[in-house]
């Protein structure tokens, strides 16, 4: 029970294996304290019984946190013993019979020092070898476990450890930082691990960007490729003028055999019959139609045509352009104006 333990108020051992045995705390612990590590104390010892370790182990170091006492830093060791940690065990006993021994329970002290020897005789060890790497870096931590050890101290020398894995971590201004994890086999055995020097960081100098090349002037459009808006839109107006007069020609030859029909109906006669009428007036209708689509026809035409003479060429279109010229010439059924040219 913990109406047993007795306090230390000055001794402790730091294992450098990263496994911090539990110091008496500065302040004395209050009612609230007592209670809550009582409380954490005999669940502690319950789940240890039942063989729950894992759940056993720190309900016990924190009950030793709260009120540290000899009684529940042996039966903490015990736990830990059980659940294969043989370096926190080892030094938990070792702990457990200084601080026996120095309040007078001297069967706490022999039965925690027994287990302590039995248990040094079979612990892991592990030893580090830094001295070249200390050499080319003074200024080098270790840490092991996230633990960090003193550089001088923790090389050559076999620290124990509990039995798993181990990772040991090498750092140092304007070095590599290094780390290997290790494999630790239950003891008695020992794992050498050698840390190599650090090697130099890598300073990449910043190398000036060239200059951006200047941007490539754009060569002048041609009108083949990206095309002659003014140009097509020529050749659509003289594709809808010439379509505009076929439309008037048509219109115009109906005209004219109706026009005849009219005239036959008509003629000889003081008056014209109905259908002689209509005719006339369906005529007059088919030749304004005609004239319109010549009119049109001939108007879009000669925009389409002005259009395209006028559109801009590039310097090659340019110079297949050889001259635009206009020639009379006279034949036996009249005269006539011809415009010419290339384009």
């Amino acid at each position: 029970m913990r109406s047993l333990r007795a306090r230390h108020a000055g001794a402790w051992l730091a294992l450098l294996c990263g496994t911090s045995l539990t110091s008496p705390l500065l302040a004395q612990p209050t009612a609230a304290d007592k209670a809550l590590a009582e409380g954490l104390f005999q669940d502690g010892k319950k789940l240890m019984d039942e063989g729950k370790l894992q759940e056993a182990c720190p309900k016990l170091a924190e009950s030793q946190r709260v009120d540290p006492t000899v009684g529940t830093l042996l039966n903490l060791a015990v736990c830990h013993e059980k659940e294969g940690k043989t370096a926190s065990a080892w030094a938990e006993f070792t702990e457990a019979s200084s601080l026996a021994a120095s309040a007078g329970q001297q069967d706490r002290a022999q039965f925690a020092a027994k287990r302590a020897s039995e248990l040094e005789a079979r612990l892991t060890r592990l030893v580090l070898d830094a001295a070249q790497a200390t050499q080319a870096a003074p200024a080098m931590t270790i840490t092991l476990n996230g633990k960090e050890l003193s550089a001088t101290a923790a090389t050559g020398s076999g620290i124990p450890v509990d039995p798993g894995t181990a990772t040991v971590e090498a750092k140092a201004p304007g070095k590599q930082p290094w780390s290997q994890r290790v494999t630790l086999d239950p003891g008695p055995s020992t794992t050498r691990v050698t840390i190599p020097p650090l090697a130099d960081v890598a300073v990449q100098e910043a190398k000036a960007a060239p200059p951006a090349p200047p941007p490539a002037r754009p060569e002048a459009a041609k009108p083949e490729a990206t095309g002659n808006p003014m140009r097509a839109l020529g050749f659509v107006a003289g594709g809808v003028g010439i379509a505009g007069i076929g439309v008037g020609a048509v219109f115009g030859v109906l005209t004219i055999q109706k026009a005849g029909d009219v005239e036959e109906g008509c003629s000889g006669s003081f008056r014209c019959s109905h259908a002689d009428v209509e005719a006339n007036e369906s005529a007059r209708t088919t030749a304004m139609v005609s004239n319109i689509a010549v009119g049109a026809g001939l108007v879009c035409l000669g925009a389409g045509l002005a259009m395209v003479l006028m559109s801009p060429r590039s310097p090659e279109q340019a110079a297949t352009v050889e001259r635009v010229w206009v020639a009379p010439s006279v034949a036996s059924d009249g005269g006539r104006v011809v415009l010419g040219g290339h384009w």
